[in-house]
């Protein structure tokens, strides 16, 4: 019996070494299969078929004159005020604490739920769940976010239509225009030391971005040889005679050079290398009294200038950083490589604190992750800890907007009506004085000059822009095809022939929202700076 079961497992040995490629061919061809099946389930995923009810679709006259009038009849359902009346506060208790203080707000009409409402300090929204510890229609209980900063108390109804879904796939509410209450004061202490350190940071903390700088090998001689050389690329002289600009404890992380934002580090080799902070780019001339202030987008820097220095820079590259227009920048052409060259606007980064949706491609994102964004996309060890991040946060919310001193108060009143005559506020919705209502309106409907950003390709469209102190951040649009406000209203701008047309790369030209009589739009224009 034994030998018997021997043979019969020599057998089976002999078998298997006669067929084991054969044998092998089955579990490698289930393998396969397994592996095929997981590919498309990971393909589903990041790129899944955005259901046709999502997207917002609708045909564009050619006749310019029809083409925004057919874009806000496509969204007249979309842009009404959310629920049926404004929020009122009657009464904030305590009006001052620190960050985490519980404070309690009385009043009507807040919702009988939070849902996407919000309440904020200083336009800081407080997290649901989390700092929101009640909510009625009558009463909301929450404490106040680390990295607000003294302003106003206010709740926000926002009122959801439907989900959508981003061509990424990411879902995101779709909400009617936003109704907010009127403001009471609230006073945030203990918030000296995050302001200070956050100022530093702004002027002085390089993220250590010298080291990736290093792939464009920027010498310091360039810089420091002649600096007022550079002024006429726009670069800021930290030491100019009528603006001095007040850096704080800037120097307890670089040092600075002749230009704002500028900073000199030493590498972790050892070797000098120049770095930027963020008031490089975020810190520009008031266009009123010439003042260099802080948190406004420098819309004269050539920041490509800067990286064309590079010794080590490809021609191509070269010639490529050089054609970005003042005020922007397209990291993405070396860095983070889209193949498309799209540099866009700098953005404004005082009192805009209460956006839900950051970016011109209106990116959700949380406010303290706005601040410190870019550092995260390098990754280890360029990423900020969050203790950076909250200071930044604290510093540029207790920047206030900034206010044209030299306005025209009579023709800026008649422009008031014209605004509402010529239903701006349909997008550029009044909440918090922000004039803007934060919905993303898919690209090639609001019609751009220049390719779109890999991140509006994600998002989908472009954000409603902002007007709070749209007087400082000409040239307008996001890739700053428009010079000024009038040329932005003027009808000729979309017609070809024109001295201030531009043949768009979207089917029609970017904002196809004009102005027709001169005394009109020179009036909206008046308004439109005096925010």
């Amino acid at each position: 019996m034994h030998t018997h079961s021997n043979n019969h497992f020599l057998a089976i040995v002999k078998a298997v070494r006669n067929h084991w490629r054969g044998l092998l061919l089955v579990p490698l061809a289930l393998l396969g299969v397994v592996v095929f099946l997981g590919y498309r389930k990971v393909q589903a995923i990041l790129n899944p078929v955005v259901p046709k009810a999502m997207i917002l679709k609708m045909e564009v006259p050619d006749d310019v004159n029809l083409m925004g009038d057919a874009i806000l009849k496509g969204y007249e359902n979309i842009m009404v005020p959310s629920f049926a009346a404004d929020p009122v506060i009657t009464d904030v208790s305590p009006r001052s604490g620190h960050p985490g203080t519980v404070v309690t707000v009385t009043g009507s009409n807040f919702g009988a739920q939070q849902n996407l409402n919000g309440v904020a300090v200083n336009m800081t929204e407080a997290t649901p769940k989390v700092e929101v510890l009640e909510w009625s229609d009558t009463k909301i209980r929450f404490t106040v976010p680390e990295h607000a900063t003294t302003g106003d108390v206010t709740v926000t109804l926002w009122e959801m239509i439907r989900m959508e879904m981003t061509p990424k796939g990411y879902f995101r509410p779709l909400v009617k225009n936003p109704r907010s209450s009127n403001g009471v004061p609230f006073e945030v202490t203990g918030q000296e030391e995050h302001i200070k350190l956050g100022k530093a940071i702004f002027f002085g903390w390089t993220q250590l971005n010298e080291e990736a700088s290093s792939l464009v090998k920027v010498p310091r001689i360039k810089i420091n040889a002649d600096p007022y050389k550079y002024v006429k690329y726009g670069f800021l002289p930290r030491n100019d005679k009528d603006c001095l600009v007040d850096e704080g404890e800037a120097e307890r992380f670089s040092k600075p050079t002749p230009i704002v934002g500028v900073r000199i580090q030493d590498g972790v080799d050892g070797e000098v290398r120049v770095g930027y902070s963020c008031a490089y780019c975020h810190t520009g001339r008031d266009p009123v009294d010439n003042k260099i202030t802080a948190g406004i987008p420098s819309s004269t820097l050539m920041f490509g200038k800067l990286i064309a220095m590079a010794d080590n820079l490809p021609e191509e590259q070269r010639q490529q950083a050089n054609r970005w227009p003042p005020g922007t920048s397209d990291l993405t052409f070396r860095y983070f490589p889209d193949g498309i060259e799209n540099p866009t606007a700098i953005m404004l980064a005082r009192g805009t604190n209460g956006f839900r949706y950051w970016s011109s491609a209106g990116v959700p994102m949380p406010e303290y992750q706005r601040h410190s964004n870019a550092w995260m996309n390098q990754g280890s060890p360029y990423m900020a800890p969050l203790k950076v991040s909250i200071a930044l946060c604290c510093y540029l919310n207790s920047l206030p907007p900034l206010r044209n001193t030299k306005v025209d108060l009579a023709k800026a009143a008649r422009g008031r009506k014209v605004f509402g005559e010529a239903r701006c506020y349909t997008c550029h919705s009044t909440w918090l004085g922000m004039y803007t209502n934060q919905s993303t309106i898919p690209f090639d409907l609001i019609g751009s000059n220049s390719p779109p950003t890999l991140r509006m390709n994600e998002s989908g469209g472009i954000r409603v822009t902002p007007l709070l102190s749209i007087y400082a951040t000409a040239p307008y649009l996001h890739d700053h095809s428009v010079a000024t406000l009038d040329d932005l209203l003027d009808p000729q701008r979309l017609l070809p022939g024109s001295s201030i047309y531009k043949k768009p790369f979207t089917k029609h030209p970017p904002h196809p929202w004009v102005i027709q009589d001169d005394a009109k739009r020179s009036d909206l224009v008046e308004f439109l700076n005096s925010l």
